[in-house]
C-alpha cells in the first residue's frame, strides 16, 4: 500500500484510512473506568481526557494500584508505569516511552514496588528510567534516558542527559539538592559521590526546562480537545446536524490516535524552524487536516509573501494553528505499534520499529529519507522552531533518542541507546552505542560507544564521573542557525531551547 494520503491536497479534509490503530482502538472508549483504591480514594482514569485540560494517551499503560494525575498534565505514548503507585502533580508530564520499574536490588534481595511522585510544573524527557521509590520536586526536568533510583531530587533541579542516580535502598534514599543540574552522563551510586556529580542549575537550562514543561502543558490540552473531537465527547457532538459536531471526514479516535496520528492545534503556537514565525490565532481554527509541506522547507525558507518558494503564506491556517496528518510513502513498512504522529514526512522503504515515537506535533519538521531503518523504542523529536532531518540510508538502534535542531546525512549508523540533541552528522558515520552529542556541532568520524561530545567550551557539563570518553565537538554554524533562530523567535523572551547556546556557541 503506498501513501495513503496521496494525491490529497494539503488543505482537504483527511479521510478516514489513515492506518492501524497503535493500541487497540475498539477498546479505547470503554476503557475510560475509575478504579477505587485501598483508602476508597478515588483512582484518576488511565486513558485518554482527564477533565479537560490533562490527557493519557492511548497507548500508556498505567498498571500501578494507585494513580492520581494532576490538571494540565500528560502522559505520552509507550509509557510503562509498574508497581504500587504513581502521582504526578499539576502541569507535568512523562514523554513517550518513560518507564517506572519495580526495583530488586542487588545486594541483600531487597526489593521495592514501583513508588513515583512527580510535582507540579515538572518534565520528563524520552526514555527515562525510574526504579523503585521515586520523589521528584516541583519545576524539575528529567532529562533523556536519565535513570533515577530510589532517590529524591529537590525543587528546581535537572537531571542531566543519560545521567544515573542509583539508590541501592528505597528506606534511605539519595537527595539531590533543590536548584542543581546532575552533571551529564553521571554514575551517583551513593549519598558521597552526590557533591561532584552536580553544580548549581544555570539559568538558561532553568530557562529551557521552563519552555519544555510550557510546550507540554499546551499539548496536554490540544491533545484532550482532539481525542474529544475524534470521539464526538462534549464540548463536541456526535449529532451530524449540530454544530458541534467536527463533521463526517474528520477522524475516529481509532485513525486520530493509530499509528499514522494526528498532530493537535495550538493557538499559542508562534511558527516554527519551518514555518513562518507568528502568533496562531483563533481565525485559524478548523477540523480540515492538513499535510505537512513537500519538499520540507529550510528553517530559512520565508514564506511565498516574503519570497520564498514553499513555505505557506504567514496569513494562511497552514501557518498557524492546525491539524496536521503525516506523509508516509510506505505504511506498510511502520510497525503497528509504532506511532508517527503530526508534520513528519517519511520516504518510500522508511522502517519503524514497534514502540517507536516520531512526534512532528510541536514543529512539524522531522524528514526522514528513503530505505532508513529506525529500531524499536525509538524517540524523534523537535522542539518548536527547530527541524530533525534525516537522510537515506540511514541505521538508527533500539531505545535512540534524536532530538531537534539535528541533521544526520546519508548512511550513517547510530547505535543503540544513543542520544543526538542538536548536532550535525556526516555521511557515512558510526555513531556507537550509547553516545551522547548535545550541541550544535559537526561529527564527520566515527564516534566509540559511550562517549560525550559537547560544544567546546561545555566541558564542564560533563560528570567526573563519566569513564568512557568525551571531546568537544567542532562548531556547526548551520546548527547554531538553527539554536539562534530559535531563541530569536522565541516568543521575543530570547528563552526557550535556545537560550543554551550561551553554553554551546
Amino acid at each position: 500500500m503506498k501513501n495513503l494520503l496521496h494525491g490529497y491536497n494539503r488543505r482537504k479534509t483527511l479521510k478516514l484510512a489513515l492506518g492501524g490503530a497503535a493500541a487497540t482502538a475498539a477498546t479505547l472508549l470503554a476503557s475510560r473506568t475509575t478504579s477505587t483504591s485501598a483508602t476508597e480514594e478515588s483512582d484518576s482514569p488511565r486513558v485518554g481526557p482527564v477533565k479537560y485540560t490533562s490527557f493519557i494517551h492511548p497507548t500508556a499503560k498505567i498498571n500501578t494500584k494507585k494513580f492520581a494525575i494532576g490538571a494540565q498534565s500528560l502522559i505520552e505514548g509507550f509509557v510503562t508505569l509498574e508497581g504500587q503507585s504513581a502521582r504526578l502533580g499539576n502541569a507535568s508530564d512523562l514523554q513517550d516511552n518513560n518507564r517506572l520499574l519495580n526495583y530488586i536490588g542487588a545486594l541483600r534481595g531487597v526489593s521495592y514496588l514501583g513508588d513515583l511522585e512527580i510535582g507540579d510544573g515538572s518534565f520528563t524527557a524520552h526514555g527515562v528510567t525510574f526504579l523503585g521509590k521515586v520523589r521528584i520536586g516541583d519545576a524539575c526536568g528529567t532529562v533523556i534516558k536519565a535513570v533515577v533510583q530510589n532517590a529524591r531530587v529537590g525543587d528546581a533541579s535537572i537531571v542531566g542527559f543519560t545521567s544515573q542516580i542509583l539508590g541501592e535502598d528505597p528506606l534511605n534514599l539519595i537527595e539531590i539538592p533543590e536548584a542543581s543540574l546532575v552533571l551529564f552522563g553521571a554514575r551517583i551510586k551513593s549519598q558521597a559521590d552526590v557533591a561532584a556529580n552536580i553544580i548549581p542549575v544555570p539559568a538558561a537550562f532553568s530557562l529551557f526546562s521552563s519552555d519544555v514543561d510550557q510546550e507540554n502543558l499546551l499539548l496536554a490540552r490540544a491533545y484532550n480537545l482532539l481525542y474529544r473531537a475524534a470521539a464526538r465527547w462534549t464540548p463536541f457532538s456526535a449529532d451530524e446536524n449540530s454544530p458541534s459536531n467536527p463533521g463526517a471526514n474528520f477522524p475516529d479516535v481509532a485513525h486520530a490516535f493509530g499509528k499514522l496520528s494526528i498532530g493537535p492545534p495550538t493557538v499559542d503556537r508562534r511558527g516554527t524552524g519551518v514555518l513562518p514565525a507568528r502568533q496562531a490565532t483563533l481565525g485559524d481554527l478548523s477540523f480540515e487536516v492538513f499535510q505537512p509541506l513537500s519538499p520540507l522547507p529550510t528553517p530559512s525558507t520565508p514564506a511565498p509573501d516574503a519570497g520564498g518558494l514553499n513555505a505557506p503564506p504567514s496569513n494562511s491556517p497552514e501557518a498557524g494553528a492546525r491539524f496536521i496528518a503525516p506523509r508516509v510513502v510506505s505504511p506498510e513498512l511502520v510497525d503497528n505499534n509504532a506511532i508517527i504522529l503530526g508534520g513528519v514526512d517519511l520516504a518510500e522503504g522508511v522502517v519503524v520499529g514497534l514502540g517507536s515515537y516520531l512526534h512532528g506535533g510541536d514543529s512539524p519538521g522531522i524528514s526522514v529519507g528513503a530505505r532508513t531503518r529506525i529500531g524499536q523504542h525509538t524517540s524523534l523529536h523537535e522542539l518548536t522552531f527547530t527541524s530533525l532531518r534525516i537522510g537515506s540510508d540511514v541505521t538508527i538502534g533500539n531505545r535512540v533518542v534524536l532530538h531537534g535542531p539535528l541533521e544526520i546525512g546519508n548512511n550513517v549508523t547510530v547505535g543503540d541507546g544513543a542520544v543526538l540533541f542538536g548536532p550535525r552528522i556526516g555521511d557515512g558515520v558510526k555513531i556507537g552505542a550509547g553516545v551522547l552529542v548535545f550541541g550544535p556541532v559537526e561529527v564527520t568520524t566515527d564516534v566509540p560507544p559511550g562517549t560525550i561530545i559537547v560544544a567546546p567550551g561545555n566541558e564542564g557539563l560533563i560528570a567526573p564521573s563519566h569513564r568512557t570518553g568525551w571531546a568537544a565537538g567542532q562548531p556547526s554554524r548551520l546548527m547554531l542557525a538553527q539554536w539562534q533562530r530559535a531563541r530569536e523567535t522565541g516568543g521575543g523572551c530570547g528563552c526557550g531551547v535556545g537560550a543554551m547556546i550561551h553554553f554551546c556557541a
